[in-house]
């Protein structure tokens, strides 16, 4: 299994490297940009197979890997799909192993072949019922409904409507980041740690009046 695997790993890190672009030949222009809602629309398509060479057979079901093995897999197919541009991305902490079992059952799936925006490996199949994919308990979709669940179209006021991202924000990284959650609690959305003039918290990077003074010394 080693040396197979060995050879897989080689396999993937040359494919990396020599993804081939339909637009690859022409310089690209500051005039060519697009939306990603217009690029979405037009982009060529092809199946991840056949793009890259690496098959879904050849990638081995978690259950026959360590967990070394199960990480440098997924590292090779993260940095793959990465060139691709078609990235995977969990929303919160989720296993490797079954990180890795995700990439390999959905591999075989279609790619949109951006230049400008970035595309988003899809984790499941459509129409698949939520906990029933990949990811299993960790399923993004049944994640996201049943936080939205309650939610009704509403009229909501300014104070309303920052108090209800900071709820949806709070439940999304302590989902994401466990005991780690308040490391990225989002202060600038609860209005208890605004600034003695009501503004949101700024990270430390808002100027003070030495600061601008300092970027006005040419005026003086």
């Amino acid at each position: 299994m080693q040396e197979y695997l060995h050879q897989l790993l080689t396999d993937i890190t040359e494919a990396s490297q020599n993804i081939s672009w339909p637009f690859a030949e022409k310089e690209l222009q500051p005039g060519d940009w697009i939306s990603d809602e217009d690029e979405d629309k037009i982009p060529p398509i092809r199946n991840l197979e056949e793009w890259t060479g690496i098959k879904q057979v050849m990638l081995p079901p978690e259950k026959m890997l360590n967990d070394k093995q199960v990480l440098q897999l997924l590292d090779a197919l993260k940095k793959l799909l990465n060139a691709c541009n078609w990235s995977f991305v969990v929303q919160f902490n989720v296993p490797e192993r079954i990180q890795y079992e995700t990439i390999r059952q959905n591999f075989q799936q279609e790619v949109k072949m951006k230049r400008w925006h970035m595309g988003f490996f899809d984790v499941c199949k459509p129409g698949t019922k939520h906990r029933s994919c990949a990811l299993g308990a960790y399923c993004h979709c049944a994640f996201f409904a049943e936080m939205f669940k309650d939610m009704v179209e509403e009229e909501l006021s300014p104070e309303e409507e920052r108090a209800r991202a900071l709820e949806i924000e709070v439940n999304h990284i302590r989902k994401k980041y466990g005991d780690d959650w308040m490391k990225y609690y989002p202060y600038h959305l609860d209005k208890n740690h605004d600034d003695e003039n009501g503004e949101p918290y700024d990270y430390g990077f808002g100027e003070d009046e030495e600061d601008e003074d300092d970027d006005n010394w040419w005026r003086k």
